[in-house]
């Protein structure tokens, strides 16, 4: 049976009375006023009624600031309202003191969750988007909406949490909660849909890693109800077919490099989404490729693990980094290293499986699985796939240094430092918790080379460079370039890591002794 999140958050006092800043308020008068007059002059039809939706409402009465101002109107589409806003603005220049901004249009997206034109323009320097209230509905193939116009109601309920449905009424200046519940949940600190869950979650998987997003960045807990339903295998499977990769990618991106990864985790552990969440590929047909002419037992193995390896990091880290403050620190102080740092550690599984990657190649069509999961699974960056799977799949290797390298040339220990590009430390605070994982003992050693590489200055040898470049070099030696300029490089940063304070005379005397094994 698949356990809750045990986290319970400090019950919130949450007004229903927004203070706007002087931005904010001059925003709604402008929209007030330009409603006024649009409603007297077409006073036979539905009069305008404006409202700012979703997070800016949350936000706003959590006490967090936001510029996300997203405005929904009822009677007309967005680029419609804009345009008249926009002559509006035009007419009384002098009265608001600003001119009219072009009027951007954001054509339907639906791969990037875009299910409706979006028309944005800049009101007293801030960006607003305008569109019109909406209904969805959904069929079982997609998460792609058929989309109409809808009502207040309507487009609340479509929402993914009751929470995220709350409405600031411009024309009377109030909070609205189409769902009933939106207040008290954010009171609450609950996160539930405003529909039941487990449809919600079928026609939109994506749904599912938004609200762990949400209680991982505001420290919420999930409604039982809502949370049961995330772990349903049928969720599970809909997430292979009805989300695009790069829209996973997006909400696992902001997970952990938000407050609080860990509860996002551990609610993705729980849930039992860690293998589709984590998937190496997102080409059916490299992966039905891989399935007939690469062995995936390794692999398979790996996703078999995953779940218990992930349970157990969520168990040891925060020991861990209670114990180490300055990589506490880092984490907080650089999202992205904290992204890449739980990307190594949870992802230790899959180290030295490799995959193929690209069928149409015979030569170098071989890659780490762990830079495919990073790479093509989640459409993270090309430099922090690599570097990822560099620290994953040199787990053994820098462990066997940490043990033995009182043992080692300062050249091996510098070699291998310099293999990660100037981050070393990611490497070392990676594998330092994947040993702690294993073994508290570990923490010891680890600290303990930590602090060699720092008093041989080892920390920023991936900039070292040859004292002789290869113009000086070749005028000493009284050579041509070569082939051989290659070979020698590498013997200098060499023999520069284990001769730190000798200088170019030293070095030419070296090179001149090693140079005939090279021409």
């Amino acid at each position: 049976m698949m356990q809750r999140a045990m986290h319970v958050p400090a019950r919130r006092s949450v007004c229903t009375q927004l203070k706007l800043t002087n931005v904010e308020q001059n925003i709604c008068n402008l929209l007030k006023d330009y409603s006024q007059e649009y409603n007297k002059m077409h006073s036979s039809t539905e009069p305008i009624v404006l409202r700012i939706t979703g997070g800016w409402v949350r936000d706003k009465l959590l006490g967090f600031f936001s510029h996300d101002l997203d405005i929904a109107v009822n009677n007309m589409s967005g680029e419609q309202f804009a345009v008249g806003l926009s002559a509006y603005l035009s007419e009384h220049y002098e009265k608001y003191g600003i001119t009219p901004h072009s009027i951007h249009k954001i054509d339907k997206n639906p791969e990037k969750s875009k299910h409706l034109e979006t028309a944005t323009t800049k009101l007293f320097g801030i960006e607003i988007d305008f569109v019109n209230l909406r209904s969805e509905e959904y069929t079982n193939e997609s998460r792609i909406p058929v989309v109409a116009f809808g009502t207040p109601q309507q487009d609340a309920l479509r929402r993914d949490a009751t929470l995220n449905a709350l409405f600031y009424n411009i024309q009377n200046d109030s909070i609205e909660d189409f769902t009933g519940s939106g207040l008290q949940d954010l009171q609450n600190g609950v996160l539930r849909t405003p529909l039941p869950p487990r449809q919600t979650f079928l026609d939109d998987p994506l749904r599912v890693l938004r609200l762990i997003r949400f209680a991982s960045r505001l420290g919420f807990i999930i409604d039982t109800e809502t949370y049961t339903a995330m772990g349903d295998p049928d969720i599970n499977q809909a997430f292979q077919h009805k989300i695009s990769r790069e829209r996973v990618g997006v909400e696992l991106h902001k997970i952990l490099q938000g407050p609080d990864p860990m509860i996002g985790l551990k609610l993705i552990q729980q849930a039992n989404l860690e293998n589709v969440i984590f998937y190496w590929h997102s080409d059916p047909a490299v992966i039905e490729y891989n399935s007939q002419k690469t062995d995936m037992i390794a692999a398979n193995d790996a996703y078999a693990q995953l779940g218990g390896h992930i349970h157990l990091v969520i168990q040891k880290l925060p020991t861990l980094m209670n114990a180490l403050p300055q990589l506490q620190e880092r984490c907080d102080n650089d999202p992205v290293f904290k992204q890449n740092f739980i990307l190594c550690v949870i992802l230790a599984p899959f180290r030295d499986i490799q995959v193929i990657w690209n069928p149409k190649k015979k030569m170098n069509n071989r890659a780490s699985i762990v830079e495919c999961i990073i790479k093509d699974g989640l459409k993270f960056g090309k430099n922090d796939s690599e570097l990822v799977a560099t620290c994953v799949d040199t787990h053994s290797t820098y462990d066997d240094m940490v043990v033995s390298y009182e043992q080692e040339s300062r050249s091996k220990i510098g070699l291998m430092l310099r293999s990660f590009k100037g981050e070393w430390e990611l490497a070392h605070y990676s594998n330092l918790a994947l040993a702690y994982c294993q073994d508290d003992k570990s923490l010891s050693r680890y600290q303990s080379f930590h602090k060699y590489v720092f008093d041989e200055k080892l920390q920023d040898c991936h900039a070292l460079k040859p004292l002789l470049d290869g113009k000086k070099l070749t005028a000493l030696l009284n050579r041509k370039p070569g082939p051989w300029m290659k070979s020698i490089n590498t013997e200098m940063i060499d023999w520069q890591l284990n001769n730190p304070n000798l200088g170019e005379n030293e070095l030419l005397a070296f090179i001149n002794e090693i140079l005939p094994k090279y021409t």
